[in-house]
């Protein structure tokens, strides 16, 4: 069965043109044990994989990937800059992703990335993309969603998403506000970093979740579809413990359900217990493919799929039915 993958990442050839010359972060540097993308607290490991589509695409029919929903994603540092820096790049990024998606129709799917420095700057990228080159979306970062005043300002992008059906991606990155993030980490072996930081993005990903799911946010924007990446963070695991700390707080309060029609939660978490978690908490119709290629491997995502306890048919949802359901709309 071919799959389809809501998280995946790109960047385009003329964009890293322009991080490389960059001198300060967010930047690309080449040397002898290879290429470093510097983001504002870490760096990853880059090569082709990023940015050869040809590669891409031989790549997906390897291991069986009908359908790739891409996007530039915030911890990159790129959509939070000051709009002078930003704006330029992500107008580079949306142009060279429309290309793709034109010359491989039904394999590529596009995302806007957005100018998150100003409201109006986001509202004008969205409409060029949907208008002139039929994107499906954006993605947004899951800091504009720590709390429903942050969650307010985009109320102007939300209600142009939902005149026309759109679809929005968040995604663990900084609100324009945070700009510039400092690295505070703290003197840990590198792997200790790395530990904490992925749990601590996780955090803030449940965080964005609690917003999404218990406010009346959402509600008026029904015909638009959300989804959060990395099965929504933490939230899975410690959502009990939450109800019963408010409960004991507020007898009287009663927490709403963990599941709305129009939020999805992507695989990238990358486990196939977490896997069989969210479906419980969340509903197997709200979840999704994500493999987080090519930051990781989009076998170890499918993988993570196939090894659940999960009976063959909610496999087969997760893996494409709720995805296509999500791209007819």
């Amino acid at each position: 069965m071919m799959a389809i993958d809501f998280h995946a990442h790109f960047i385009a050839p003329k964009l890293m043109e322009m991080l490389v010359a960059r001198e300060h972060d967010p930047r690309i540097t080449h040397g002898e044990g290879g290429s470093l993308y510097h983001m504002p607290v870490s760096t990853l490991p880059y090569s082709s994989a990023y940015y050869d589509m040809g590669e891409r695409i031989d790549y997906l029919d390897h291991i069986g990937i009908e359908t790739q929903v891409l996007s530039l994603p915030g911890l990159l540092g790129i959509d939070y800059l000051p709009i002078d820096q930003s704006l330029p790049m992500i107008k580079v990024s949306n142009d060279d992703l429309a290309v793709h998606t034109e010359k491989y129709k039904g394999r590529i799917v596009a995302l806007a990335a957005l100018p998150l420095a100003g409201v109006s700057a986001m509202v004008d990228e969205l409409k060029r993309c949907v208008e002139e080159f039929g994107f499906l979306g954006a993605i947004l970062p899951n800091n504009s969603f720590l709390s429903l005043d942050h969650a307010n300002v985009l109320t102007p992008l939300f209600e142009y998403a939902n005149q026309k059906n759109l679809h929005f991606f968040i995604h663990p990155g900084w609100r324009a506000d945070e700009y510039p993030v400092h690295d505070m980490r703290p003197n840990d072996p590198d792997e200790l970093l790395i530990a904490r930081g992925a749990l601590g993005v996780q955090h803030s990903v449940s965080l964005a979740m609690i917003t999404l799911l218990y406010t009346d946010f959402l509600d008026q924007f029904p015909n638009m579809t959300v989804h959060m990446a990395n099965l929504g963070g933490t939230f899975p695991m410690v959502v009990e413990r939450m109800h019963h700390t408010v409960e004991a707080r507020f007898p009287n309060a009663k927490m709403p359900p963990s599941r709305r029609s129009n939020l999805y939660v992507d695989t990238s978490s990358l486990g196939p217990r977490a896997i069989e978690l969210a479906a419980e908490i969340y509903g197997i119709d709200n979840i999704v493919v994500g493999t987080d290629t090519p930051i990781f491997s989009a076998q170890t995502g499918l993988r993570a799929i196939r090894d659940t306890r999960l009976c063959a048919d909610d496999k087969e949802q997760i893996l494409r039915t709720n995805a296509l359901k999500l791209l007819s709309r």
